[in-house]
């Protein structure tokens, strides 16, 4: 029993030293923070454990990660607020969701400014000035460091009242949007009644009827499980959801230069891996959608884009101007 009691105490001992060197390994810390829940069928989550795996290795195992997701840390907008004040160091965050702290990361909020889900989409948000004109604005604005856009699938239109067929169907039907200018401008000039709602409120806000219908990438509605709450899908395709991997820049900064690539390698890496991830995915997800119930319907984005297309004139400075607009069109050129 002397000798069991020895051997247990010297295992548990050495295990204490294991587990205390694998501890202190990682020279950094970074939380991290997004609105999925943690399953992989969750591009928020699925980005966070793709980029995780890769930043250990580009960095050696320097940088050490926390996930906090489910909008633990808050709306995404109260999330961000704390990533500027560096209570948290890094999130992947719908790009809508971050201009309330630098209103360049509208660009990818402009109805029907990116065409379509394949070329069009590639072109812009792999562009390398694209994105260091961005993240500049936002470093000097509200202290984020923009490391990587990804896609999240376009956004469409749901309703538990009635197909949305035309800019007429609209009228008077209230609409949960997030609670963004150019987003609510749009459905506004649509005619719909909108409400400003935070991502982890839609479902209640849907299930107790405050609101008949909601704006929302194919991704979050299928991870927010609002399927089970709505009746008609509308495949309006009015925006390409943008996802931004953004790090608190003075968190950056201090970082020794060798974990500063490694962090940038693995942002870029993982988002181009989640975008390919998410055009596989998004037909499935459709088919999800049919299987429990929804009604699809196909409208004319005719109409549509002509109202988008005044909301454009309407926002052009807020989002970095008419030039930068006009890039984002050149980029997909080639694509029609």
């Amino acid at each position: 029993m002397k000798t069991q009691l020895l051997l247990s105490s010297l295992l548990i001992g050495a295990a204490s030293l294991w587990f205390g060197h694998a501890a202190s390994a990682a020279d950094f810390t970074i939380k991290f923070a997004h609105n999925s829940p943690p399953r992989m069928d969750a591009a928020r989550h699925r980005y966070f454990v793709t980029f995780e795996d890769l930043a250990k290795k580009y960095t050696n195992g320097k940088v050490a990660f926390q996930e906090f997701p489910a909008s633990q840390m808050g709306s995404d907008q109260k999330a961000a607020k704390k990533l500027q004040l560096g209570l948290i160091q890094m999130m992947d965050v719908a790009t809508n969701n971050l201009a309330q702290l630098y209103s360049g990361f509208d660009l990818f909020t402009l109805p029907y400014l990116i065409t379509d889900m394949g070329c069009g989409i590639h072109h812009v948000l792999n562009d390398p000035k694209l994105l260091a004109e961005i993240s500049q604005g936002a470093q000097k604005k509200a202290n984020i460091r923009l490391l990587a856009l990804e896609e999240d699938g376009p956004r469409n239109m749901m309703s538990s009242k009635h197909p949305i067929v035309a800019p007429a169907d609209l009228d008077g039907l209230r609409m949960r949007v997030a609670k963004n200018p150019i987003q609510l401008d749009f459905y506004k000039a649509l005619g719909a009644d909108v409400i400003g709602i935070a991502s982890a409120e839609t479902y209640g806000a849907l299930q107790t009827g405050i609101v008949d219908g909601n704006d929302g990438g194919v991704g979050w509605a299928y991870a927010q499980k609002l399927y089970e709450v709505q009746k008609y899908y509308s495949m309006t395709g009015h925006q390409m959801v943008v996802e931004a991997a953004i790090v608190n820049n003075d968190f950056f900064n201090a970082l020794p230069k060798d974990v500063q690539a490694g962090l940038k390698k693995a942002a870029l890496e993982a988002a181009q891996k989640n975008t390919e991830w998410m055009e596989g995915y998004i037909n499935n997800i459709y088919a999800k959608f049919k299987k429990a119930g929804l009604k699809f319907n196909y409208p004319d984005k005719a109409p549509f884009r002509e109202v988008g297309k005044k909301i454009w004139k309407k926002y052009a400075q807020r989002v970095g101007g008419i030039d930068r607009v006009n890039y984002v069109q050149d980029l997909q050129k080639d694509c029609k």
